[in-house]
Formats: structure tokens, sequence, C-alpha cells
């Protein structure tokens, strides 16, 4: 049987209201490192396989379980969070001062819309995702754990949840999922 455990990365500064110069290199917060030495306490024996997003926050989130279990194998794949306003934009802004274009985005509800350089359309989110998927089916029996995002754990969700394949309704349905809290985990057979 084959266990595949999503967990989102713990608090970042980010999320915990701190401006960040990048997207990629936004670390843990002390509550989020906390949350991750928690998380890691929560698996019952040693996964077979342990996937991080190459982003920070997700690397650090793991750190935890690759101590506790440090025989697995360990990948980085494409997992990380969806990127969907440019990130020279987004420099040293916080949630808050981005919120009106996030809204933005959003209410154009275009599948295809690049904000600009290092931006990804939700087509392109979407494939990714699926991509990810794909490559999750086509691994032998066990125990998989992946350290990722929120964004991206809502999007494994949606594809796994729906026959829906047509992007522009899923970018509707997509808004409309529930948050995925820090160090949450979401549990498929």
């Amino acid at each position: 049987m084959k266990q595949i455990w999503l967990i989102r990365h713990g608090e970042s500064i980010a999320n915990a209201g701190a401006a960040t110069p990048d997207h990629v290199t936004i670390p843990l917060s002390e509550v989020g490192r906390e949350q991750a030495k928690q998380v890691s306490l929560l698996l019952p024996y040693a996964p077979d396989l342990i996937i991080t997003s190459p982003f920070t926050r997700a690397q650090q989130t793991a750190v935890p379980t690759l101590n506790r279990f440090p025989e697995v194998r360990r990948e980085v794949w494409d997992v990380h969070e969806f990127t969907y306003l440019s990130p020279a934009s987004c420099t040293n802004t916080t949630a808050a001062d981005r919120r009106a274009r996030v809204n933005e985005y959003w209410e154009r509800s275009d599948p295809d819309y690049h904000d600009g350089e290092g931006a990804e359309s939700f087509r392109e989110f979407i494939s990714r995702a699926q991509a990810a998927s794909d490559r999750l089916s086509r691994l032998p029996d066990g125990l998989i754990v992946m350290f990722t995002h929120a964004q991206f754990v809502r999007a494994m969700r949606l594809l796994h949840d729906t026959v829906e394949r047509d992007t522009k309704v899923l970018m509707g349905q997509f808004r409309a999922l529930p948050r995925v809290l820090n160090c949450e985990i979401t549990k498929w057979e």
C-alpha cells in the first residue's frame, strides 16, 4: 500500500507578517521551527522517501524528520509555492502590502495570465502539480512524505478530488478551497 503525506511547511517569517527580500529563501520563524519538530514526531515509522520543495522554509521544515530518519532517501522536487506575482515586484513586501494585487490577480480569473518575469500562470502551476501527482503515482508502495507549500497542497487536493480538467474552471474552484495551516498534514492512500 502507498501512503502519501503532504505537509505544509511550518510558520515562516512571512507568515508571521515580516517583509521578505525574496520568495525562495524565506526562513522559518521560531514557531515554525517548533512546528517542524512536532510534525517529525507524528511519523509512526521511517518513510521510504522524503520529498522537499527547493524553497528554504520547506527544507527547514523537513530537517527534524531527516535528522530523525537519516537513512531515508531525500529528493528535491519542483513542488514549490505558486508564484503568480512577479517576484521582483514583491521584494521587501509583506502579505498585507500585496493583498490588493493578489485580489486583482484572482479577480482577473485568467489561467494564462503572467504577472511578469519569474511568475507562472495558473495553467503552468496546475501542470506542475499534475506532473508531481503523476510522478507520485509511479512510485512503489510505501510511506512518502512531501514537505511543500499551502497552494501546492491545495492544487494537489483539487486534482485528487475532482475529474474536472478545464483550467479556467479549476482556477475558480481553487480559490474556494479551504486554507492549509502551517504543518498541516494531508494523508492519502
